[in-house]
């Protein structure tokens, strides 16, 4: 009884090890475009994904070249996000790639003004949730934790002080299935913004931040992909104060990895897109940075408030990426968990075989 419960136990141990070793860093697009007004934050957004790409086991590419956007480029990701853009800043045929994606798995992230772009893209708003309307000056709120199980909220406070922009939707985000995280306290702050249009309400509580397990932009599921993938969005990330916060940092990463942990993607095994190398490493993101043209180039403020210069496509393949401030491409290497995984399920792979012998 016990050599055979030993020899499925290894039986199970293999399989395990076969599939920590087949799944693959998910490969995220970080699509930093704008077409209209651009936040001083972006260059310093950029900084701290890269920065902490290793510590979440994702592997980033920053770009703002919109010709990425086709099914053969974005077919090689697992997921994009969407940071702090402005108005169009895809074309048509951008669009429909970005709604073959959705429809193949694709998983979606979107950051402050990401809601604020494409407002003409129904399929887009269907995967954000809702699209912005205005937002009072920046002044001290207080943002409230709506749901504490859910990892983008877990290490966040009831009750979240700091400068902000409250954000005012045009519509109810739940209408697409969001799921609220974060509301807002509006005794906190006074409204004095002014609405672009007549909206319907966007519901109670004000939504600040929600996640979609399973967005509409994904209807119909292309033909082989196996579920939807998960939509994450949070209106927080004005300052470059706020991209630095640890508590602001999990909030945005943890959202990302439940999304991306929802495994629609070839990174887990699954989907139609995504990171399918299955070697337990990390592939370096170069090739799919390389197909965009190179020279086009975007200007931002740092963090120093200095003017910044960067390569519209920058492949993140090392353990941290440059300052805002300094010019040209960062680069930094992501590891994947799978191979820590791996490596524990080895260790216990070699007991149980020693103890059959």
């Amino acid at each position: 009884m016990l050599r055979s419960t030993l020899v499925i136990g290894v039986i199970l141990s293999l399989t395990q090890l076969k599939m920590a070793q087949s799944q693959s860093a998910p490969k995220v697009l970080v699509y930093t475009a704008t077409a209209g007004y651009r936040h001083d934050s972006i260059p310093t957004a950029i900084q701290v994904l890269g920065d902490n790409a290793q510590k979440y086991g994702v592997e980033f590419t920053f770009s703002e070249d919109k010709s990425l956007f086709t099914n053969e480029s974005l077919s090689g990701f697992d997921g994009v996000m969407f940071v702090s853009n402005s108005d169009e800043v895809l074309d048509d045929s951008g669009q429909a790639a970005l709604q073959q994606f959705f429809q193949s798995g694709g998983v979606y992230t979107g950051v402050h003004a990401a809601s604020a772009c494409l407002f003409n893209d129904e399929n887009y708003q269907q995967a954000v949730g809702a699209l912005f309307d205005y937002h009072p000056p920046i002044q001290d709120a207080t943002f409230t934790r709506v749901n504490s199980t859910h990892p983008a909220t877990a290490n966040v406070p009831d009750r979240w002080s700091f400068q902000e922009e409250v954000y005012y939707f045009r519509s109810n985000p739940r209408d697409n299935g969001a799921v609220l995280l974060l509301s807002v306290d509006e005794t906190s702050y006074v409204n004095n913004g002014t609405s672009t249009g007549n909206y319907p309400s966007m519901g109670d509580p004000h939504p600040i931040a929600w996640y979609i397990d399973a967005p509409l932009s994904a209807q119909p599921l292309a033909q082989g992909a196996q579920k939807a993938g998960r939509s994450f969005y949070t209106s927080l990330g004005h300052l470059n104060s706020t991209w630095q916060d640890e508590t602001f940092i999990d909030h945005v990463m943890a959202g990302l990895k439940w999304a991306l942990d929802g495994a629609s993607t070839k990174a887990y095994g699954a989907g139609l897109v995504g990171n399918g190398s299955g070697n337990g490493t990390s592939a370096s993101s170069s090739s799919a940075a390389a197909s965009g043209p190179a020279g086009a180039t975007s200007s931002g403020s740092g963090m120093n408030g200095a003017s910044a210069t960067s390569s519209s496509t920058t492949s993140a393949t090392s353990g941290s990426a440059s300052g805002g401030s300094s010019a040209g491409q960062r680069t930094a290497h992501m590891s994947t968990r799978a191979a820590g995984i791996g490596a524990g399920l080895v260790g216990g792979l070699i007991l149980g075989a020693t103890m059959i012998v």
